[in-house]
């Protein structure tokens, strides 16, 4: 068969495969929106002096910061160092596991809690215990947390994300205090 038929085949093949691509091109970034890399989120940055919080107090901050205030801004980089009323130093992602809403820390209840959906975390750990998040399979019940280093003055670094913003992070197994070494 390499008569007309054969070649209308061939020109409608192509035709096809140009009309698929520009079907599909203008929802080519969506991939890398939806996937961020967390390469970028491993430099070290000074968060805080352990003499800033007492327990029950949070600081909110942008990690990693880049000094671009739209950049900064973006919710994918928004995180909450804490004091546990126990004096725990913890610090997770504001992203909600569940539909990306940005949870506030509430001390008295020792928890951080979604204003979108009523998601509820453990501030001693980041795991969901009620809502929408709670019901969500591991390991996406969990907010990732940040690696924090403590230095010899007091002084809180964020050094990198375990776990991914947005989907959650392993948490079985481990203890949050892996993710807050003293230098």
């Amino acid at each position: 068969m390499s008569g007309p038929s054969q070649k209308r085949r061939n020109v409608l093949r192509a035709l096809l495969s140009v009309a698929v691509l520009a079907v599909l091109a203008p929802f080519s970034g969506l991939a890398r929106y939806f996937y961020r890399e967390n390469a970028g989120q491993s430099q070290r940055q000074k968060i805080a002096n352990i003499k800033d919080l007492s327990p029950g107090t949070a600081i909110f901050f942008s990690y990693p910061k880049t000094g671009d205030p739209k950049i900064d801004g973006d919710p994918f980089r928004q995180y909450v160092l804490l004091m546990t009323r126990d004096g725990k130093i913890r610090a997770y992602s504001r992203v909600c596991v569940h539909l990306w809403c940005l949870p506030t820390y509430a001390p008295d209840r020792g928890e951080l809690v979604c204003p979108c959906h009523g998601s509820i975390y453990r501030d001693e750990d980041g795991v969901a215990v009620e809502g929408p998040a709670f019901l969500q399979p591991y390991p996406y019940n969990a907010l990732p947390m940040v690696k924090l280093e403590i230095d010899g003055n007091g002084d809180i670094y964020a050094v990198g994300i375990d776990g991914r913003i947005g989907l959650g992070r392993e948490w079985r197994n481990r203890s949050p205090d892996e993710n807050v070494v003293r230098v």
